[in-house]
């Protein structure tokens, strides 16, 4: 299974995604910001980020797009209607509309596991 990083500033959601995805057989590093999500990423090698999109002042956007460019296949989460102008410089996130069914989050990050060429960083 993936390793994941999830960066969700709310924290009783960020536990449960945080659960589930763990019951799922992943391991996940769970950050409530950006800063920390960039503490992880220094530190740490991971297959994939699932991060709130909003986070602290639209981090979860930055944050995709960082990964991105490290090669991290990234799932943004959002409850907000998505505009193409909030992108970060041509960086459009694989989203995942709020409410959603922990299915729908699986199925996604599946689909986003198998197509990632090697793990990150390890």
């Amino acid at each position: 299974m993936a390793r994941v990083l999830l960066a969700e500033s709310n924290k009783a959601i960020r536990e449960f995604i945080a659960g589930i995805l763990a019951e799922c057989g992943h391991d996940v590093r769970a950050c409530e910001n950006g800063v920390e999500a960039r503490v992880w990423l220094a530190t740490s090698p991971i297959d994939v980020l699932v991060t709130d999109m909003v986070l602290h002042g639209g981090q979860g956007l930055i944050l995709g797009k960082h990964c991105a460019e490290l090669g991290i296949p990234t799932i943004t989460l959002t409850g907000q209607e998505f505009r193409a102008d909030k992108a970060q410089a041509g960086y459009l996130p694989t989203l995942l509309e709020k409410p959603f069914r922990f299915s729908d989050l699986t199925r996604v990050l599946n689909a986003v596991e198998s197509f990632r060429p090697a793990a990150i960083g390890g």
